[in-house]
């Protein structure tokens, strides 16, 4: 997120729990899910307070081949003295997440639950300390520390389509194929004639190409992705806040370092009917993987880096006559070092480098309270952010690249820059109900995107203009009777404020493999409209009822950036929108006895297929769910591909249910 002048530690105050005990959850319940929660709490006299909390959660997966775990555990144990507090957390996870990614449309719409390549694995480790420390100084005058370290250790497996095999001969093996495979004691294989009608899945062209080191990356239709971050977090901050009359002075520093390494590498291979992936010997390492179009296939990153992070803020609220008044700023100055393990620094290409970012946010904000019920509030913010390792490591528009993993030299980029402009009214009534509407306004300067180069299919990021996101919002909250209700509203119009041109062969008004966004095009993925509401129902003393809906307006799929992308029933298939969507969810409860609860949870009550993401993409497969390259004759000896939209599918219907003990 953005570096906003925030930065006021949060610091729990309390002595104990607000409901000390422990309470131990088994549930179980649709696609094989399985779940146990743990939690304990409590307080004594001498002001010791502690809590931890463990959850185990195991599931199949509603899609095909989609199993995943959970393990969590967190743990907080602190003393509150007259003057002093002491608090240490600590929390560690290790969880095994196997989340599949987009389908395209036509599958969907024959298996909702398909997955379009397998596997998609992503492994986490990451254990957590932090240390608080509060003190009186005196009556007025409170310090707060704050220490932490974290490591987070993730692996990933993903399998992908190798789009570079989509125009090419990928079918009947060549003479030198032929003899290659023969040498190498293979048989069975075609002599002639081998097309998509009665090879719906190749894979004797890959193998040949890779035992003559010749051209696996263009005749190998399968990429297995392996990838490793290794990061650890450590940082130190402390505030001052003095309170006199009608101010509440705060100031604070920070410092925090961040180390990363990062290791990447593909594996070339050929698809199985089952959409799993079985490598060959030859990998993007720009040597064993062969060439595309001449050039030595190579995504292979191997990048250290070192990230220093140095903040000082202030911040005064001044109250008078029902006004309250804020102003406030932070500076941060970002350091990053990266190293390359792979091309030295004095070589074109390489990674390595250093690079400085600093800035001052500003802040201003105040609040007046006409009525008793009601507040208006006006705020104005700047934030700030560095770029990421990735774009800076694709920045370079002499070379391009082709996806923004694979990393290439790294001019310098200018930080975001957010200015945050928002105005409203809040309040709450005697009876507990509670309201608000707002506007806002967020401009972004220097924004990042990743721009087409002069060379189809490649790019770098770039600085370029600004994008826009305003709109309005309302919640209203409530009590009645037996009935707790709720709901909010949000419009958000997000779109680009400077013309671009951008990479996008799947969009069907593409000329050359780009488009031009204009200024007021929406950004991809973000909805005009989201509507949220909830109600609780006490019945009886023993049983409660609950329902939420959850409602999004359509929204532009990415690589539609310019809003144009429209389905011919050839070439292009499938619009280039994500459709709106409303889903409700209902859960009863009943206490069985005292310290004993029955629940059930049904997600998804209609059963109703939506999307929550969509992109526009090369599609890799024929009606029937065949492999299918060369869909269409050349054109100027260019093969052009199908293109199609691919959709992130929701949840269908779920339930599930357990048991919840307290004591």
């Amino acid at each position: 997120g953005l570096n906003t002048l925030g930065g006021a530690i949060a610091v729990d105050t309390k002595s104990g729990l607000t409901a000390p005990g422990s309470t131990v959850t088994l549930s179980g319940g649709s696609w094989g899910r399985k779940s146990v929660e743990l939690e304990h709490g409590g307080s004594n006299n001498k002001g010791w307070n502690w809590y931890g909390a463990a959850n185990l959660f195991f599931e199949e997966g509603w899609r095909a081949a989609s199993p995943s775990n959970v393990r969590q555990f967190f743990g907080k144990v602190g003393r509150q003295g007259a003057r002093t507090g002491v608090t240490l957390a600590v929390s560690y996870a290790n969880n095994l997440l196997n989340g599949n990614g987009l389908q395209e449309q036509r599958f969907l719409a024959r298996g909702y639950s398909d997955i379009y390549t397998k596997p998609d694995i992503t492994a986490n480790r990451s254990p957590f300390v932090n240390l608080t420390v509060r003190h009186q100084v005196e009556p007025s005058l409170t310090f707060t520390g704050n220490t932490y370290y974290r490591h987070l250790y993730t692996r990933t497996l993903n399998a992908d389509v190798n789009e570079n095999s989509l125009d090419q001969s990928v079918y009947q093996p060549n003479a030198a194929d032929i003899r290659a495979l023969t040498a190498a004691g293979y048989s069975g294989f075609p002599l002639s004639g081998a097309n998509a009608a009665n090879t719906p899945f190749p894979f004797w062209r890959c193998l040949a190409q890779s035992l003559q080191n010749d051209k696996p990356a263009e005749k190998c239709n399968g990429l297995l992705n392996r990838g490793s971050t290794t990061q650890q977090n450590f940082g130190t901050a402390a505030q001052l806040t003095w309170t006199q009359s009608a101010h509440q002075l705060t100031f604070g520093t920070g410092l925090d370092r961040r180390t990363t390494g990062f290791r990447q590498l593909s594996q070339l291979g050929y698809l199985n009917p089952d959409r799993s992936i079985t490598p060959v010997n030859s990998f993007a390492d720009g040597q064993t993987g062969g060439t595309i179009d001449g050039e030595p296939l190579n995504t292979r990153v191997n990048l250290d880096g070192r990230a220093n992070t140095a903040s000082v803020y202030a911040s005064d609220t001044a109250h008078w006559r029902g006004f309250s008044f804020t102003a406030a700023g932070r500076y941060n100055r970002n350091t990053v070092r990266n190293l390359d393990n792979f091309i030295p620094e004095t070589q074109p290409g390489s990674l390595s480098g250093n690079s400085v970012f600093a800035r001052f946010n500003p802040a201003v904000g105040a609040t007046y309270r006409p009525w008793r019920f009601a507040t208006a509030y006006i705020s104005y913010s700047e934030g700030s952010r560095a770029p990421t390792s990735i774009e800076l490591g694709c920045a370079d528009p002499a070379r391009p690249c082709k996806l923004p993993n694979a990393l290439a030299g790294d001019p310098p980029l200018e930080q975001v820059v957010t200015r945050t402009l928002e105005v409203g009214v809040r309040g709450s009534s005697e009876g507990g109900t509670a309201w608000s509407v707002g506007w806002f306004r967020a401009e972004n300067r220097n924004d990042l995107l990743f721009a087409a180069s002069t060379q189809t299919g490649f790019g770098f990021f770039k600085n370029f203009g600004q994008t826009l996101r305003e709109g309005a919002e309302a919640n209203l909250h409530g009590r009645w009777r037996n009935l707790d209700w709720g709901g909010g509203y949000t419009f958000l119009n997000a779109s680009y404020q400077t013309r671009e041109t951008l990479n996008a062969t799947s969009n069907s008004t593409n000329s050359g493999g780009t488009i031009q966004i204009m200024p007021g095009d929406r950004i991809p993925l973000t909805p005009r409209n989201t509507l949220k509401a909830y109600a609780l129902w006490k019945a009886t003393r023993r049983l409660g009822i609950d329902f939420d809906l959850n409602a999004v307006g359509r929204s532009f799929a990415r690589g539609n950036e310019n809003n144009l992308s429209q389905a011919d029933g050839t070439y292009y298939l499938g619009p280039g929108i994500s459709p709106g969507y409303a889903v409700v969810n209902g859960g009863v409860h009943f206490d069985l006895q005292k310290h004993l609860q029955l629940f059930v949870q049904v997600n998804n009550i209609a059963g109703r297929r939506y999307y929550s993401a969509a992109q526009l993409g090369p599609t890799a497969f024929d009606a029937a769910g065949n492999f299918l390259a060369r869909p269409f004759p050349s054109v100027a000896g260019v093969y052009p591909l199908q293109h199609a939209i691919f959709y992130a599918p929701g949840a269908p219907r779920g339930s599930w249910g357990g048991l919840r003990f307290t004591f």
